[in-house]
C-alpha cells in the first residue's frame, strides 16, 4: 500500500517515528510509522497505524459494489445532460420562444456542471463522499421537480441552472476511486466510471427518443429524471459506505475511545484527524482559496490538470455536437424520433470498445 502522509504546519504539529502495536486494543504485530501530536498532545491516527479501517482494505467485491452504485449515479447524472434535447421542440411550442432559446437550458445546466463539479469536490474533502452526494443527488431531484412542474420559459431555466450546479459528478466519484484504490491499482476503478459518464450521454437520447415519440407530454422527460434521480439516491443510500479516509480516521479514533471507556478502561489519547481541528472550516476558508478556488487554482498552476481538463471538455464537446446534430441530420431520412435515438446505440459500442 502507498504511504500517503499529509503536510502538517510545523507550530502545531509534532512527529516522532515508532514502533507501535497495530491496534491498543489487541495487537502484537508492530509497525513503523511517524507519530503526529497537535500541541495539546492528543496523539493523531494516521492512515498507516490503522490501514485495515480505510476503503483500501475493503474487499475488491464489496468495492466493485460500490463502485458500481456510483457508476449508476454517474448515469443518472449525465442522463439529465443528455435527455433535454428532446424537450427542446416542445418547449418552444408550449412557451412561444423560439428552438435556439429552449436550447438555452441545455447550454446553461452544462456550464453551471463543469463548475459545480469543482465546487463539491472540496466539501467532500472535508466531510466525507457520502454525506455532499447525498445531498446533491437530493439537490438535483428537488430541481428535476422544480422543471417537471415549471409554469413558464423563465422557471425552467432557472431549474436547469441550479439542477447543473448542485451536480457533483466526476469530481467526487473519481475521488470515491482514489479512496479504495491506491494510484497504481485504481484504473479499472476509474475506467468504469468513466465509461458509466459517457454512457450517461448515449442512454439519454435513447430513452429521450422514445419519450418524446410516445410518452403522453413532453414533462415526462423531467419526470423520468426525478424518478431515476430518486432510484439512484435510495441505491447509494443503501450500498455505498464513507470512503473518505480522514472521516474513517476520525470514527475508528472515535471507537476506540469509546470502547475503552464501556470497558472501565483508561481512555487511549488517539483523535482523527479532524477532531483536533479547532473549527472544521471557517467562513474565511469558504470565501478564501481553500474550498472555492482550490481546484480552480490547479487549474491555473498545474500544467497536468490544465491539459487533462482541456482534453475532457474537448471530448465533452464532441459528445454534444452529436446530442445536438443527430436530430437535423437523420430527420433528411425520415427518422422518427425513437430512431434517432437508437442511432446513438452504435456510439455507446464505441465507447465500450474504448
Amino acid at each position: 500500500m502507498s504511504k500517503r502522509f499529509e503536510s502538517l504546519d510545523s507550530n502545531d504539529q509534532m512527529r516522532s517515528n515508532k514502533e507501535v502495536p497495530d491496534d491498543t486494543s489487541s495487537g502484537s504485530s508492530k509497525r513503523a510509522y511517524f507519530e503526529r501530536k497537535d500541541e495539546q498532545g492528543r496523539r493523531i491516527l494516521t492512515e498507516d497505524m490503522v490501514p485495515e479501517v480505510l476503503g483500501y482494505a475493503f474487499s475488491e467485491r464489496k468495492k466493485y459494489m460500490i463502485i458500481t452504485v456510483i457508476a449508476i449515479l454517474q448515469i443518472s447524472m449525465n442522463f439529465n445532460t443528455s435527455v433535454y434535447p428532446n424537450a427542446v421542440v416542445s418547449i418552444s411550442q408550449t412557451w412561444d420562444v423560439s428552438e435556439q432559446a429552449a436550447r438555452v437550458g441545455q447550454m446553461i445546466f452544462l456550464v453551471l456542471y463543469a463548475f459545480g463539479c469543482e465546487l463539491w469536490a472540496p466539501w467532500s474533502e472535508e466531510y466525507g463522499r457520502w454525506p455532499i452526494l447525498q445531498l446533491s443527488l437530493f439537490l438535483v431531484n428537488i430541481w428535476s421537480l422544480m422543471q417537471s412542474l415549471a409554469p413558464n420559459y423563465a422557471t425552467m431555466i432557472v431549474g436547469r441552472a441550479l439542477a447543473g450546479l448542485s451536480s457533483a459528478g466526476g469530481s467526487v466519484t473519481l475521488g470515491l476511486c482514489a479512496d479504495l484504490w491506491s494510484a497504481d491499482t485504481q484504473q479499472y476503478g476509474v475506467a468504469y466510471v468513466v465509461w458509466s459518464s459517457v454512457t450517461g450521454t448515449t442512454v439519454g437520447p435513447i430513452v429521450g427518443g422514445f419519450l418524446q415519440s410516445f410518452a403522453p407530454s413532453w414533462r415526462w422527460i423531467f419526470w423520468i429524471q426525478l424518478i431515476f434521480g430518486g432510484f439512484t439516491q435510495v441505491l447509494h443510500l443503501l450500498f455505498v459506505p464513507e470512503t473518505r479516509s480522514s472521516i474513517l480516521l476520525d470514527r475508528e479514533a472515535k471507537r476506540r475511545r469509546q470502547e475503552a471507556a464501556k470497558a472501565g478502561k483508561t481512555v487511549p489519547n488517539i483523535w482523527g484527524p479532524n477532531e483536533v481541528k479547532a473549527q472544521r472550516i471557517t467562513m474565511k476558508d469558504i470565501t478564501s482559496r481553500v474550498v472555492i478556488l482550490r481546484p480552480f487554482e490547479f487549474f491555473l498552476k498545474e500544467p497536468i490538470v490544465l491539459f487533462c481538463s482541456l482534453l475532457s471538455g474537448f471530448s465533452d464537446m464532441l459528445i454534444f455536437i452529436f446530442l445536438e446534430s443527430y436530430n437535423p441530420v437523420f430527420e433528411q431520412w425520415n427518422f422518427k424520433s425513437y430512431q434517432v435515438g437508437l442511432a446513438f446505440i452504435p456510439v455507446w459500442i464505441g465507447y465500450f470498445i474504448g
